[in-house]
């Protein structure tokens, strides 16, 4: 619980130390701002803004108690924060409210993938953290994989790197932190990369390759290869077979009329020469 004035502009803040935080289980949290509206007095307040365990109204006495809030029995999470906007809904109440929720998370960081390195280059080890910019610092230890404690009368002969960065302001929810390495000094090994808060108690690391100057193979290019289309066959021309022309059928030709000849008249005479028995026998 805390009380913060309103600017001239109308605008408000409030800051949630991270001494606060560090004290708050992972999980998701509610959020009231209340105004006190006409009677510049809270109607819904708690009874210890420093440790509150009751939530108090001023009706239909002042200091009635609503819930409990600290202590055995308290309301939790959703439940708390419903009680209290039912409070403040009382049409006994003129304050007015706004809600809203956000998300604590257990602090992580993340390594970027290295990749193999080559002695004498120079390079960036970079990484992501939900640790909020400008107010963290991140411890980058990077030291060689062979390295081991030596008595006083070895060589102890260190290659690595070690320094403090500070989280810088990322994006979609995440920062981003970055240390420069300049591996003149270090000798062909695998290393070791050690990312730690300074403040916090989160820590990641990652494996990487230096190799001897040159042993690095360039990527040779990929060459794809563009098919050639294969052509269409050419379509033999259809031959059309031609129109055989109409033979011509010569016309019959019409019997030619003749006289009678002899032998008609023959016929008829005999006709006649019967016709005339007959007509003489009757």
């Amino acid at each position: 619980y805390a009380t913060e004035s309103v600017n001239d502009d109308m605008s408000f803040e409030h800051e949630i130390k991270s001494a606060t935080t560090s004290s708050l289980y992972a999980g998701q949290y509610f959020v009231v701002i209340q105004h006190p509206m006409y009677n510049n007095e809270f109607d819904v307040y708690p009874d210890n803004p420093l440790e509150p365990q009751y939530v108090y109204g001023s009706y239909p006495t002042r200091n009635s108690q609503i819930f409990k809030v600290g202590g055995s029995g308290a309301l939790q999470g959703t439940d708390a924060a419903e009680a209290l906007i039912q409070a403040i809904n009382s049409p006994m109440v003129d304050d007015t409210y706004t809600k809203m929720q956000f998300l604590v998370e257990e602090p992580k960081v993340t390594i970027n993938p290295i990749g193999e390195q080559a002695v004498g280059s120079k390079f960036e080890i970079s990484g992501t953290t939900n640790l909020m910019y400008d107010d963290n610092d991140l411890l980058v230890e990077v030291t060689s994989s062979s390295f081991k404690p030596t008595d006083k009368s070895q060589s102890g002969e260190f290659s690595g790197a070690t320094g403090t960065v500070k989280v810088q302001q990322g994006t979609d929810g995440l920062n981003k932190w970055v240390f420069n390495v300049d591996a003149s000094t270090f000798k062909p090994d695998e290393y070791i990369v050690r990312v730690s808060g300074v403040t916090t108690g989160v820590v990641e690391t990652a494996l990487f390759n230096v190799v001897e100057a040159g042993a690095i193979p360039t990527p040779t290019p990929v060459v794809v290869e563009t098919p050639e289309a294969t052509p269409e066959p050419t379509p033999e021309p259809t031959t059309v077979p031609p129109t055989p022309e109409p033979t011509t059928v010569p016309p019959t030709p019409e019997p030619t009329q003749q006289s009678p000849g002899f032998g008609a008249l023959v016929a008829l005479a005999g006709l006649g020469a019967v016709a005339f028995l007959v007509m003489r026998r009757n």
